[in-house]
């Protein structure tokens, strides 16, 4: 899932002169994936960066993974049954060992679950996935049993990793967020190697339950640009891009030998408004009515050819249109771009440009003039704030345009010290996870945004089991904050990926027109194979 993460860009670096596993050094026992962000962490506890969860799926397993159709498919929790209540899952698992040769038992699944919510919360990435868990059994050593206060709809689509207690015990609950996990230690189809600056490299397990697959390593390496990264995978230094620029893409589709997609994820882009009631942010964003005028100043479409070259497609909820939750304003709920209605709703709400300086102001004379903010070497998320400005201004908003390196942003967001940003959040097959951002008790909310309705019908839809009961209430969640809009959804921006097709096979793009990495499963590690 973009992964229900924040985009981190840290301390890139180029990759050419590295000669990982084997990409364009003779030698295709080995698979080199090129980055535009590296890994944060190797703790699963603090990390954030799509690249760390997509090395944790490899490395650790969940009880239940996703399959090609993003559908539960069994890891280490070989089968499960529920009770007619819907309140006990006894999962039955299966005989693993960990990397170190330590047998996994049913205690270990107990220990992480347990830790996952002690010691972060429900409020935090990983513990989010198992709130309504109210108790976890072990009748015996391949038995988990897990009680729900009431009937948990997410419940096969956990994709917490399950830890060795024989590690993680001996920490300390003090210095759990501090732990290097230097030599993360999993149950997984790939094993840690070694990570150096800007490059990470796993090789298989050869003792795994399960199907390890053929590739002998997998190496990921990070690159400054996408132009470089693009490059390298025509050189054959790498063999898979997990993101380039729309600009790459014609370019590489002409390459004899390199099959290139622009594959959906579930996710967004989006524009964030600073409603933290304490907050250092312009007290004026407070009023929806502003927020709903800048959403009629912003040409989505046009953003989307300018920016993104049109891969992808126009935003308005927090759910992509392929999912089966998705909620969609249509009419006069719709707030499509239109200068004039902007102007109107500005008027009707009393902000009037009484000094004929092309800006509006409140009734105290305050200017409607704020700072947006986006991360300077993301060129696409530049291009949509310049956009946003030439938009906002024609309405007699102002706006100035900041950029920053990501990191800056992150202190600026998490402190409330801004008016506006740009940024972007993946998720998950299920929609609970991307929903979660808008909760009050969501440890990483980046707007303040409170609403009492909103946190009693998100808990109520983890608890519908029945498609039908569970989506008029994801529905009303998506009308709640379309309508409060804490956040513009701007666009619902693509992966464009790459893959080294003459010495590689077997690539499906998980969900159907979705992506070859970055999509929650480890199908494409465990079933490419060198092509023949």
């Amino acid at each position: 899932m973009k992964k229900k993460i924040a985009r981190i860009i840290i301390c890139l670096i180029l990759a050419s002169s590295f000669c990982f596993g084997a990409a364009g050094c003779g030698d295709k026992s080995g698979f080199v994936v090129g980055t535009s962000e590296f890994v944060d962490s190797l703790n699963p506890f603090v990390a954030w960066s799509e690249v760390s969860l997509e090395v944790f799926n490899l490395i650790y397993d969940p009880l239940v993974r996703f399959d090609e159709e993003q559908k539960p498919t069994p890891a280490l929790a070989k089968s499960w049954e529920v009770s007619d209540d819907g309140l006990s899952w006894t999962f039955d698992l299966a005989k693993a060992n960990w990397h170190d040769g330590e047998k996994f038992t049913s205690e270990d699944v107990k220990f992480s679950y347990e830790l996952f919510l002690t010691e972060t919360g429900e409020g935090s990435y990983y513990g989010a996935y198992l709130s309504g868990i109210e108790s976890i059994e072990c009748p015996d050593e391949s038995t988990v049993v897990i009680k729900t206060e009431k009937p948990k709809a997410d419940m096969l689509y956990i994709p917490t990793p399950i830890l060795p207690e024989h590690i993680w015990g001996e920490i300390g609950e003090k210095k759990l967020g501090d732990y290097k996990n230097k030599q993360p230690v999993g149950t997984g189809p790939y094993m840690f190697a070694e990570m150096q600056e800007g490059s990470l490299t796993l090789t298989i397990n050869g003792d795994y339950f399960g199907d390890p697959g053929t590739v002998e390593s997998y190496s990921f390496v990070e690159y400054k640009n996408s132009d470089s990264m693009a490059q390298a995978l025509k050189a054959g230094e790498i063999d898979g891009t997990t993101s380039i620029s729309a600009a790459q893409m014609g370019q590489l589709e002409e390459e004899e030998g390199i099959k290139v997609i622009s594959g959906q994820i579930p996710g967004f882009t989006q524009l964030g408004f600073n409603l933290k009631e304490d907050g250092k942010g312009d007290p004026l964003l407070k009023d929806k009515e502003i927020r709903h005028a800048i959403e009629c100043c912003i040409d989505k479409q046009k953003a989307l050819e300018m920016a993104y070259s049109g891969q992808g497609e126009v935003g308005d909820t927090l759910l992509n249109s392929f999912s089966p939750y998705k909620w969609t304003p249509e009419g006069d709920t719709l707030r499509d771009y239109d200068i004039e209605r902007a102007k109107e709703i500005l008027d009707a709400a009393g902000y009037k440009d009484t000094d004929d300086n092309g800006i509006r102001e409140d009734s105290s004379g305050n200017d409607l003039q704020f700072d947006l903010i986006s991360i300077a070497d993301n060129t696409e998320e530049v291009k949509m704030g310049q956009i946003i400005k030439a938009g906002c201004e024609e309405a007699g908003i102002g706006i100035k345009c900041v950029t920053m390196e990501s990191g800056a942003l992150s202190d600026k967001v998490y402190s409330f010290d801004y008016d506006m940003f740009i940024w972007g959040w993946g998720a998950d097959v299920d929609p609970g996870s991307i929903l979660n951002i808008l909760t009050s008790n969501y440890d990483y909310a980046e707007t303040g945004w409170i609403n009492d309705e909103y946190d009693s019908l998100y808990k109520e839809q983890s608890t519908l089991i029945d498609f039908d009961e569970r989506k008029a209430v994801v529905d009303k969640l998506q009308q709640i904050a379309y309508e409060e809009a804490p956040y513009v959804i701007l666009v619902y921006d693509n992966y464009i990926q790459g893959v080294n097709s003459a010495d590689w096979e077997g690539f499906v793009q998980i969900p159907e027109n979705g992506c070859y990495f970055l999509n929650m499963t480890d199908f494409n590690y465990v079933n490419i194979k060198p092509a023949e």
